[in-house]
């Protein structure tokens, strides 16, 4: 069955980030974390838009290409495999999928409805920002995010999705049209 094999790649791709991580983490991070103030930040972006590219081909495959609008698909699949603040996960896709990808770096974030400013603070993971701090809003509005363990919560997404798609003519089916999309681009 084609779900099966996509299933294998989807877990090989993300066990490869998560081990590519922590080999930085361990190589270059964590031993100059004392001496470097900026501690390899270009290197931290490009992890996080790799795992938000991650969610987003995610959400492809359980949608099945159905919701054209990206944030929305993201959202929705991130409020139904990761247990967390539905507000969260808006600002998460909008700052380190869409302003990330689009601008270089993160930004600030303005709420067009209520005015509200939304800063980040990001880190690699512990020991830096325990983690009780990550994936929160705290004070003054900071979206809090910890690469390692956020890493962590996509793949547990992953593992209950996959769970899903094994238990779900219509998830694999999905799967199967998009992945033909998705390994052979047309452009």
């Amino acid at each position: 069955m084609a779900y099966k094999r996509i299933c294998d790649h989807l877990r090989s791709d993300s066990v490869q980030l998560v081990q590519e991580v922590r080999a930085i983490m361990e190589v270059m991070v964590d031993p100059t974390w004392q001496s470097r103030t900026h501690h390899y930040h270009i290197t931290l972006y490009a992890y996080l838009m790799t795992a938000f590219s991650h969610i987003d081909l995610y959400s492809r495959l359980w949608d099945g290409d159905k919701d054209r609008s990206q944030t929305s698909r993201m959202v929705r699949f991130l409020n139904t495999y990761l247990s967390k603040d539905p507000l969260l996960h808006k600002l998460c896709v909008q700052m380190w999928r869409h302003t990330l990808m689009h601008t270089s770096r993160p930004r600030k974030l303005m709420d067009k409805k209520t005015g509200v400013i939304y800063k980040y603070l990001l880190h690699w993971g512990s020991p830096q920002l325990p983690i009780e701090q990550h994936y929160i809003l705290n004070e003054g509005n900071i979206l809090s995010v910890g690469l390692a363990y956020l890493l962590e919560d996509f793949n547990n997404a992953l593992e209950l999705y996959l769970a899903d798609v094994s238990n779900s003519h219509v998830l694999q089916s999905n799967a199967d049209s998009v992945w033909k999309k998705v390994i052979l681009q047309k452009f």
